[in-house]
């Protein structure tokens, strides 16, 4: 499955990392789509930069979601959650 979490507040944590490499061990295949205007400071850790999205609005990040077709989406931001059904998950470090 092709996995995705925002960076601020999500992939960024300890929380939202772990989760990240438990799903890459797992044999998903991770990105990072980010609402950021550019990928600078976004560290990946294990994600290749050509995984990483900085999409410049949290539009643009739920279209790069579905452009993509995404399997499943954590998002800290409820709004942006509620934009992808059966797609976003909710996420509280």
């Amino acid at each position: 499955m092709k996995i995705s979490f925002d960076y601020d507040g999500v992939f960024s944590t300890a929380a939202g990392n772990t989760l990240a490499e438990r799903k890459r061990t797992e044999g998903h295949v991770i990105y990072i789509i980010s609402a950021r205007s550019n990928k600078s400071g976004i560290n990946g850790d294990f994600v290749p930069l050509s995984r990483i999205y900085a999409a410049g609005s949290n539009q643009a990040k739920i279209a790069k979601i579905k452009d993509l077709a995404i399997d499943i989406h954590y998002d800290n931001n409820p709004d942006v959650v509620s934009e992808l059904p059966g797609i976003g998950r909710i996420f509280n470090a």
